[in-house]
């Protein structure tokens, strides 16, 4: 059931996209900031920044008056004649950019309270293993719950304590002033600090002999993909050229794509995030009159490659098995989006600066395969596979879907207000191969949108701020009360022929607790957001941010109530731009409503009163 979700999910919204913004990230608070993204307020949001009006003409240099020869010159000190490439070195080759991330995490009762019991109603968070047993239980090997390791009854363990670091490169290679080539690679992705002892295996392999437990570890060791980790210590993520020709801006590779505020698709480029939405992607961005136009053409899925008949071959090209089961969309992006130092030049003169723009995206596949390529009884591809295997596997999709999507920002004098809104409407004309309760055709219509202001005072040292978001939901409920968006089990009954679940992309961060842990991303709720910052001196600002949600469609939450919960995150950054150095720490407590709880009028024997959470966090980044 859940592929479905994900299918039709990815049919409608979850990569979509133009990666139109090539202005650099800010950074603000993080902990549910003011802007999407979870870092704080981006500059831009949209847009393909300024295209190069080409290598067209350029003004001849003024020749400089004849100087008297001075006495004694030596011919050595006089200008040396051009040389050939001398233009070309007057650029920088090579540009690196990227940070260095470090952050820690205390989250305290995540799971609202719920215990883990294998079966049944599962805890809306991760609960340490420990507790996977019963109260007060010893397993075979001396394992048990709190409450059996400290003889204590009623003890339970709620909290998680952890860290990560990421390192990223973004390295630019400008082959000239009008062509360039980008790279994003990241070196310990979100690597889990402590996670890759020597000594430790995913692999089913024992321990080494002289590392016969973890007591005895030296030294963490390098990340292995199957070996002892899920990724390797190197993740390269995008490549991709851009090339400015006298009418416009050409880019082409896997690319990032941001629209907008980030709301429907981000390119996860802030310095808290951790997913971004990557495509494979040509397409062509001008300007004219201060406006922009893109189109755009990309390659969402293609289905299996023919590597698949020879897996072995570990070299040489390979093709697209059969363009039947690809997934196409084509965008255009039309709309005006001036530079942040435009902006702030037009703001000061006392000018409203108004910017809009309009996305639109059309997706679409007519076949489709029931089940990934070579999946065994294993789940995993179980050597050579043939075309028949392949065929055997079709089945008809007949799935579309039309994303129009709309943004506006205004700034005057301390004012900014900025909203975006999208409505995903589709068809899946069969969906039966899924589950067999889908015997109907399904429509997708799902909406959402989000509205923030801020109004500085005090020499603009004091932020009060407001933020509305909505994200549309349907009757679909897991029968488990799982609610993290990742790994629900939502079953649809063949009555139901409409899909409305509209999810934010998940960098679009509101919170530290709820939306950002617990469930995901926004879906199916309402949230109100009032905020308050200030710059106690140039280097060290504060933030408060409260949240109140509310579901729209209650049922398809655990309490069957309107109310999620009130959630309150404060925090305190220091930053220092010119050093490069972002330092924070951040607290957060969430107060669970009726909608999280369990009933047990809902769910017998099983009934839970969510229980309140909370978290503390701190960050560290060195920015390059």
């Amino acid at each position: 059931m859940r592929r479905w979700f994900l299918t039709v999910m990815s049919i409608a919204a979850l990569t979509l996209g133009v990666g139109l913004l090539d202005e650099p990230r800010a950074w603000a608070q993080f902990g549910g900031g003011m802007g999407g993204g979870g870092m704080g307020q981006q500059p831009g949001g949209m847009g393909p920044g300024q295209p190069s009006a080409g290598p067209g003409e350029q003004k001849p240099e003024e020749q400089a008056e004849a100087a008297p020869e001075t006495p004694g010159q030596e011919p050595a000190l006089q200008p040396l004649p051009a040389w050939p490439g001398q233009r070309e070195k007057q650029i920088q080759f090579l540009q690196l950019d990227g940070y260095l991330r470090g952050r820690a995490y205390l989250f305290h009762n995540f799971n609202l309270g719920v215990p883990f019991t294998g079966s049944g109603v599962a805890p809306p968070f991760y609960v340490p293993f420990s507790e996977s047993q019963a109260p007060g239980s010893i397993g075979p090997n001396g394992s048990g719950s709190c409450a059996a390791r400290t003889a204590t009854p009623g003890c339970t363990q709620n909290n998680l304590t952890s860290a990560d670091m990421r390192m990223r490169l973004e390295p630019t290679v400008n082959v000239t002033e009008q062509v360039r080539v980008k790279i994003q690679a990241d070196i310990f992705d979100n690597q889990v600090l402590g996670s890759t002892p020597e000594g430790y295996f995913l692999n089913g392999l024992g321990p080494s002999r002289d590392v016969p437990i973890q007591a005895f570890s030296r030294t963490q060791v390098t990340p292995i993909a199957n070996v002892n980790s899920f990724q390797n210590a190197i993740n390269v993520k995008r490549a991709w050229a851009e090339v400015r020709t006298p009418i416009g801006e050409i880019r082409f590779g896997r690319m990032p794509s941001q629209w907008g505020m980030g709301m429907l698709v981000n390119s996860g480029d802030c310095l808290d995030c951790d997913y971004g939405v990557n495509v494979d992607r040509v397409m062509f961005a001008t300007k004219f009159k201060e406006h922009f136009l893109a189109l755009l053409w990309d390659w969402v899925a293609t289905g299996p490659t023919t590597r698949l008949y020879t897996p072995n071959q570990i070299e040489g090209q390979s093709f697209n098995a059969d363009p039947l089961v690809n997934v196409s969309q084509w965008g255009l992006a039309i709309g005006r989006n001036d530079k942040p130092d435009v902006i702030k030049e037009r703001v000061e003169r006392g000018e409203a600066v108004v910017n809009y723009g309009s996305y639109f995206v059309f997706r679409w596949q007519d076949w489709d395969l029931r089940t990934n390529p070579g999946a065994g009884s294993g789940g995993a591809l179980q050597g050579q596979v043939q075309e028949k295997e392949l065929s055997q596997l079709l089945t008809p999709r007949q799935a579309w879907a039309f994303i129009p999507d709309l943004w506006f920002r205004l700034n005057y004098k301390k004012l900014q207000i900025e909203a975006e809104a999208v409505i995903i409407g589709g068809h899946i004309q069969n969906a039966a191969d899924l589950d067999k309760n889908l015997t109907k055709p399904i429509d997708i219509v799902e909406y959402g949108g989000v509205a923030r202001g801020e109004y500085r005072l005090l020499h603009d040292a004091l932020h009060i701020g407001l933020e509305i978001g909505y994200a549309s939901g349907d009757q679909g409920e897991d029968p488990n009360a799982v609610l993290n968006w990742r790994t629900q089990q939502i079953i649809r009954p063949a009555t139901q022929g409409t899909i409305s679940l509209f999810q934010f992309d998940p960098d679009y961060h509101v919170d530290l607790i709820l939306f950002r842990e617990i469930i995901g991303t926004v879906q199916n709720a309402t949230y109100f957001k009032p905020s308050v910052a200030y710059d106690i001196i140039d280097a060290l600002s504060a933030r408060v941010d409260l949240i109140y949600s509310l579901a729209n469609v209650p049922v398809a939450y655990p309490g069957n109530s309107m109310n999620l919960g009130v959630e309150i995150d404060a925090s305190v950054m220091y930053h220092n731009d010119a050093e490069g150095f972002y330092a924070g720490i951040a607290y957060g407590v969430l107060f669970p409503l009726g909608a999280l709880d369990i009933p047990e009028e809902i769910y017998p024997g099983q009934g839970h009163g969510a229980e309140t959470a909370q978290t503390f966090q701190g960050r560290m980044v060195v920015k390059f």
